[in-house]
C-alpha cells in the first residue's frame, strides 16, 4: 500500500509599510523643492557687481543708495547708455558715473553731452581715457593717499573732511585767464594735484567733480574716516540722482582705447614666468651635457656598393686605383684561405699562394702587386687572372 504525502507550500509573509510613511515622504520632498526654488530665486535676483547700488555685498553700494532714498533723494539706476539717453536730465539732477573704466572715449563723451543740462556730474576714479574723451582740463596719475584731509572749502566737502584712501590724483591743466578757476581737494603732496577736483560749469558742460577713489561708496568702506559724509554730499546735493553704471556692451569694435584689458599683475607675471622657463632650460641643458653628433648606421647591399664604385672608377678612368682595390681584396681572401696573418707582406702571400697553386712565385707576385693597366682590356685580363688564382688556392 502506497501512502502519498501532501506537502504544504508556505507563502511568503508580506511586510506592510506604515500608512504614515508615504505622506511624510511627500511632504519632505515638497519642502526640499520649495527651499531649492527659494535659494535659486534669491541667487538670481541678488546683484554682485562691484559699486552697483543693488549689491548688498562688501563691494556693493546698496547702503549709500538706501541712505539717499531715505533722505528724500530720488535714485534712478541706469545700467546701459541707451537707458541713460532715455532719461530726462534737468538742472535739479545729479548724474553719477561709477566704474568709468567700462567707458570708452566715445561713450564717455556721449554721456557728458547728454548730461549737459544737469546740475553736476560726479565721476569716481576716472582714468585718462575718460577725462580725454570728455575733454576735461585735467591730467590723472596714480597715487597712494590714506586718511588725507581735504584742505579746501567747497560745496561738497569741508576743509576738515578726511578721505579714507585714494588711488588716483588729478592735476589741473594750465588754462587761459578767462577760464574759471578749479578747486583741488585732498592734495597729493608727492606728485601734485589732489584726489578731488571740482570743475565749474561752462557753456555746453555742467559742473564736474572728479574723485580718485571709488571704494568710499562701498558697503565695506562707507564708514571709514569721513567717507559717508563725502559720499552723501557728492551724491545728494539735488533732489534727483541718476546713477549710471556703464556696461561693456556699449563699447563697439570701432571704439579705440588705450586702456589695457589685462590685470595689473599680468605683465610682471608673464615676465617672471618667461624668466623661470629660460632659467629652467639653461639648467636642464647644462645638466644633459654638450650636444654631440652620432653617425647613424646605413645598410647598403654589397653588390650595389661594388657596382657603384666600379661606375665611379670607370667614369674617372682610374684603372690603377681599380686594380689596386682588386689586388687588395684578393690578398685579404688569400690570407684567410692560407691561414696567414692579415698583416703579412705581399711576398709572403705570393710565396704561399704559388706553393699551393703550383704557379711560379714571380708570376703570382706580379699578379698581386703589378700596377700596369694601360687600358680596359688589360684591367679585365688582370681581374680574371686574380679570380683564377683565388679559385686555384681555394680548390686545393
Amino acid at each position: 500500500m502506497t501512502t502519498t504525502a501532501t506537502a504544504r507550500v508556505s507563502k511568503p509573509v508580506k511586510h506592510q509599510r506604515p500608512r504614515w510613511l508615504t505622506p511624510v515622504v511627500l511632504v519632505a520632498l515638497l519642502i526640499a523643492a520649495a527651499m531649492a526654488v527659494t535659494a535659486l530665486n534669491r541667487n538670481a535676483l541678488q546683484n554682485d557687481d562691484d559699486l552697483d547700488p543693488a549689491n548688498p555685498g562688501y563691494s556693493g553700494a546698496q547702503g549709500l543708495a538706501r541712505s539717499l532714498s531715505n533722505h528724500g533723494v530720488t535714485v534712478t539706476i541706469v545700467r546701459s547708455q541707451r537707458e541713460l539717453l532715455g532719461q530726462r536730465i534737468d538742472g535739479a539732477t545729479t548724474v553719477t558715473i561709477t566704474s568709468p573704466n567700462q567707458l570708452s572715449g566715445r561713450t564717455a563723451r556721449t554721456a557728458l553731452t547728454h548730461a549737459a543740462s544737469a546740475a553736476r556730474v560726479v565721476l569716481l576714479d576716472a582714468d585718462r581715457e575718460v577725462t580725454a574723451g570728455m575733454g576735461l582740463p585735467v591730467e590723472s596719475h596714480r597715487a597712494q593717499l590714506t586718511d588725507v584731509a581735504a584742505g579746501c572749502q567747497s560745496t561738497a566737502v569741508g576743509a576738515a573732511f578726511r578721505l579714507g584712501r585714494a588711488d588716483r590724483a588729478y592735476t589741473p591743466k594750465r588754462m587761459s585767464n578767462g577760464h574759471p578757476a578749479l578747486t583741488t581737494c585732498f592734495p597729493d603732496k608727492i606728485d601734485g594735484g589732489g584726489a578731488m577736483v571740482n570743475l565749474p560749469a561752462i557753456t555746453g558742460r555742467p559742473a564736474v567733480t572728479l574723485l580718485g577713489d571709488d571704494s568710499l561708496i562701498t558697503n565695506g568702506a562707507i564708514l571709514d574716516a569721513d567717507n559717508a559724509a563725502i559720499a552723501l554730499r557728492l551724491f545728494g546735493q539735488d533732489d534727483r540722482l541718476v546713477w549710471y553704471v556703464p556696461s561693456l556692451a556699449d563699447i563697439t569694435a570701432a571704439d579705440s582705447t588705450s586702456r589695457s584689458i589685462a590685470p595689473p599683475w599680468f605683465r610682471p607675471g608673464l615676465f617672471l614666468a618667461g624668466s623661470a622657463v629660460l632659467l629652467l632650460c639653461l639648467w636642464r641643458g647644462r645638466r644633459l651635457g654638450r650636444l654631440v653628433t652620432e653617425p647613424l648606421p646605413v645598410v647598403v647591399r654589397a653588390v650595389e656598393s661594388t657596382e657603384s664604385r666600379g661606375r665611379m672608377y670607370r667614369r674617372s678612368r682610374d684603372r690603377t686605383r681599380a686594380l689596386a682595390v682588386l689586388q687588395l681584396a684578393t690578398r685579404r681572401r688569400l690570407t684567410a684561405y692560407l691561414g696567414l696573418s692579415p698583416s703579412s707582406p705581399v711576398s709572403s702571400v705570393a710565396a704561399a699562394s704559388a706553393a699551393v697553386s703550383g704557379r711560379d712565385h714571380h708570376e703570382v707576385l706580379g699578379l698581386l702587386s703589378s700596377t700596369a693597366a694601360p687600358d680596359d682590356s688589360s684591367l679585365l685580363k688582370l681581374a680574371n687572372a686574380l679570380l683564377a688564382l683565388e679559385k686555384e688556392v681555394r680548390g686545393r
